[in-house]
């Protein structure tokens, strides 16, 4: 795990995530997420995960992708290394905020944008 990584999602996502302990993330939302997750070949369980994790349980994204960083993808870690990346990445260039992830990763084309891949989970 990078601790380095987590502490800079925790700090940071912490004061922009939504008061409480819910996100704010809608079905349109999830549906983005998911989909990017999907184009960079993550596993079916680290989608279904995410959907869980995000929108039964309402953990805010901040607090996700420091589960993710610590391993929460771990059904198959490499395979889902590529799409872990991505998200990490739409989540810092977004200023750690919940709302401006999801316009990012509509916006973006990460196929061609491959500054993600300077990030590293270990």
């Amino acid at each position: 795990m990078n601790q380095k990584l987590w502490n800079e999602i925790m700090e940071k996502g912490k004061p922009m995530a939504p008061r409480g302990c819910a996100n704010s993330l809608d079905g349109d939302d999830m549906e983005t997420v998911i989909a990017t997750m999907d184009f960079f070949n993550a596993t079916l369980q680290f989608q279904r995960q995410a959907y869980f994790d995000l929108i039964r349980a309402k953990f805010r994204v901040f607090d996700w992708l420091a589960m993710v960083i610590m391993g929460r993808n771990d059904d198959d870690r490499a395979q889902n290394e590529m799409a872990s990346k991505v998200l990490v990445y739409a989540f810092r260039s977004a200023g750690f905020d919940e709302k401006k992830f999801i316009e990012n990763l509509r916006e973006h084309d990460y196929q061609v944008e491959e500054e993600w891949e300077s990030i590293s989970l270990e």
